[in-house]
């Protein structure tokens, strides 16, 4: 995905939509000097702050700042922004359509990117074996999952696994990592056999 984003290190990122288990601001410190962690919910920030700080030397831990924004009501323009698992929870079924979730890309890009920034999305992925996971409660909330076809063209987009579009983790305590991991390897070895994926990635790019 580096060779997508091409030589260039931004001053500004934003990360959309970090949680506890999840948080993708100390992966965007290779890509840019300042990175702003955003979630919805501003009781997690202190989960968030502490989960971030144990995988991040004293130095990287400082180019963090630590904030709550909504998808919905954003200010402002960065250079780089990532959004892990939001378009789904943000547009979920029964209450949007595909054409609401091409808005807000549109949305992002036009009215909160720099000129030459870069819109980074990961979102779970509607796979032949995603019924598997309902009696764990996947989808019960109106998850929005995606097939490939559902997103806009892009400048770069990458699908991955078949059994990972759901963190055990987060319902089953230490049981469920230990099951993310077998999932990961069985992903691994028979992603390529598979044309629906549990994790899509895109790319967007606002011209210079």
């Amino acid at each position: 995905m580096r060779r997508d984003l091409g030589a260039r290190h931004w001053v500004r990122g934003l990360e959309l939509g970090a949680g506890p288990q999840s948080s993708m601001a100390p992966l965007m410190l290779a890509l840019a000097d300042q990175v702003e962690c955003s979630v919805y919910d501003p009781a997690t920030l202190p989960a968030v702050r502490e989960r971030n700080t144990q995988l991040l030397t004293t130095d990287d831990a400082q180019r963090l700042q630590y904030t709550s924004r909504d998808l919905r009501a954003l200010e402002g323009r960065w250079d780089l922004i990532v959004m892990k698992s939001v378009l789904g929870g943000v547009h979920r079924e029964h209450q949007s359509t595909l054409s609401d979730v091409h808005a807000t890309l549109k949305h992002l890009i036009e009215d909160h990117l720099q000129p030459g920034g870069a819109l980074i999305t990961l979102d779970n992925g509607c796979t032949g074996l995603s019924s598997l996971f309902a009696p764990f409660g996947a989808r019960r909330n109106g998850w929005r999952f995606f097939e490939e076809r559902d997103f806009p063209e892009a400048q770069a987009r990458y699908s991955f696994g078949v059994l990972s579009n759901f963190s055990a983790a987060t319902r089953l305590g230490w049981v469920g990592h230990r099951l993310d991991d077998a999932l990961y390897a069985f992903d691994l070895m028979f992603s390529p056999l598979f044309r629906r994926h549990a994790v899509h990635l895109h790319v967007y790019r606002r011209e210079p």
